[in-house]
């Protein structure tokens, strides 16, 4: 018999009652009773978001509302600043890029983050700049930017503060008006506890609108005016909505909203100090310098096969965790503990990394990372 956990950052695990939500019988868009259905989930995504401004779900990944961000508010030839510290800030980079922007990096090694003194001394260097983007959580790499602090610098100026939250909202603490957070971009499959599909991004207030308004690009799926004209009509979207995921939105924020946000943002500070001890208490090495609370991330031991270590843990012990992207391909492990996760899942991904190592020669102590996330959890 086979049974898997799965651990990975995206997509997570989804609650059977989030998942049995979306297996009704299907009902339409336009009808009155999805329309008030959707109508709360826009308000109670709003909570989420920590914002009085306009929240828009709209059929796609994650990516879908980056794209968005980028097409709504820019004109090609525009200058904007993109934080760079993995994969995922490459993503910004590469959209702006596609639409033709002036991109000025900043560009940290993996594993590192951007600060606010970088921003701040990259838009003193460049104060025509139109946007600065930047990842909150780094799934790459672990790392968690200090966005609560970059806002703010950048609010100072004309430029807007673009955000990628896909795999952080919902299991990090968010406070988009509070941080002065213009646009922030979020995905389904992440902390949500969804199944990939849908996409959100919340937009904090006119500065966002009037650059709407002066942007060149053409779109049309991803025309933000178009979701705020329908909005305003009370017909909610301009297109076809994902209604299944809908309904299972609605599940998955009623048991946010039951645990209450605070409480799932602790219960991922704690299992990733959890993750964190384990990984020390092995004699491994963390990855991430300034760590996120989505997921833990270690360097692979010298002489042991990261790719190997992996399939290890799936097929003979039924946990599947995440390895390494691009230059860090079978050198690093990522751990997810986001969204539908607990303590015991922790205990037994530990579990299986530890017996995978020991299959493969390492020198580790079995046990003594399973201990360590009991006794942090114990606390």
């Amino acid at each position: 018999m086979k049974k898997e956990l799965l651990m990975t950052p995206g997509p997570s695990q989804v609650p059977h009652e989030v998942a049995a939500a979306g297996a009704v019988p299907i009902m339409h868009h336009r009808s009155g009773e999805f329309k008030e259905i959707y109508g709360k989930l826009t308000e109670d995504m709003k909570k989420v978001f920590g914002t009085k401004g306009d929240v828009f779900i709209i059929g796609s990944s994650g990516t879908g509302a980056m794209e968005a961000c980028v097409v709504n508010t820019l004109s090609p030839g525009d200058k904007v600043i993109v934080g760079i510290t993995g994969k995922f800030g490459e993503r910004w980079q590469k959209l702006c890029e596609t639409y033709g922007m002036n991109v000025v990096e900043i560009t940290k090694e993996w594993g590192d983050i951007v600060t606010a003194a970088d921003v701040h001394r990259a838009l003193d260097e460049n104060p025509d700049a139109k946007a600065v983007f930047v990842t909150y959580s780094e799934t790459s790499t672990g790392v968690r930017t200090p966005i609560e602090e970059i806002g703010p610098v950048v609010d100072k100026t004309g430029a807007l503060c673009i955000v990628d939250a896909v795999s952080a909202l919902g299991g990090m603490e968010m406070k988009m008006d509070e941080w002065k957070l213009d646009l922030v971009a979020a995905g389904s499959q992440k902390a949500l506890m969804l199944a990939p599909g849908i996409a959100f991004l919340g937009v904090r207030g006119e500065k966002v609108w009037k650059a709407c308004e002066r942007s060149t690009i053409k779109k049309f799926y991803l025309d933000m005016k178009l979701y705020k004209k329908a909005v305003e009509k009370k017909s909610y979207t301009p297109f076809t909505t994902s209604v299944s995921l809908c309904l299972s939105l609605r599940a998955a924020l009623d048991m946010l909203f039951d645990e209450g946000l605070e409480n799932v943002y602790a219960r991922h500070s704690k299992l990733a100090a959890a993750g964190r001890a384990a990984v020390t208490a092995l004699g491994l090495e963390l990855f991430a310098k300034f760590p996120s609370e989505i997921e833990t991330v270690f360097k692979v031991p010298d002489g042991i096969d990261g790719l190997e270590l992996l399939r290890i843990a799936r097929e003979h012990y039924g946990v599947r965790v995440a390895g390494g992207q691009q230059p860090y391909k079978g050198k690093i492990v990522r751990i997810a503990h986001m969204g539908y996760c607990t303590g015991q899942d922790l205990i037994q991904a530990v579990a299986a990394i530890e017996m995978a190592l020991v299959e493969l020669g390492a020198k580790i102590e079995p046990g003594s990372g399973v201990r360590a996330v009991q006794e942090e959890l114990l606390k």
